[in-house]
């Protein structure tokens, strides 16, 4: 299990299940936020760092300067993908997830019966009924 990582769990002791829900959203509510702070850090960061390349860049070209790498390899490096849409992207995917464990909790913890055989649909779609 080294290979994937530390494990991190989550026990929460409540007076009923949909406490128990209520304070398992409210940490992927705060995880989510604390992901999304990080994320608008590293996009200013790496802001700073577009314009400290454009800086560079232009001095190299004032001053006729070719790139080392560019020079040994003879092929330019490739640009590195920014870091905070990837992070953004995941926080979109976290939120729906979020979303739809939420809707399952309620649909676990309604008295309401579920026909055999409905379709239970968690991403809300425009115009789409759905059963929860």
């Amino acid at each position: 299990m080294s290979d994937l990582g530390p494990t991190v769990a989550l026990a929460s002791i409540e007076n009923s299940s949909q406490a128990a829900s209520a304070a398992f959203i409210q940490h992927i509510r705060q995880t989510l936020q604390k992901a999304q702070e990080i994320t608008q850090v590293v996009s200013e960061a790496e802001s700073i760092a577009d314009d400290a390349q454009k800086f560079c860049d232009a001095i190299k070209a004032q001053h006729n300067i070719s790139s080392k790498k560019l020079a040994l390899t003879g092929k330019p490096s490739a640009p590195v993908p920014p870091l905070a849409a990837s992070l953004t992207r995941e926080i979109q995917t976290s939120v729906v997830w979020t979303q739809s464990m939420l809707q399952m909790c309620n649909v676990a913890e309604s008295a309401a019966e579920l026909e055999r055989g409905s379709k239970l649909a968690f991403v809300q779609r425009p115009g789409a009924p759905t059963v929860g």
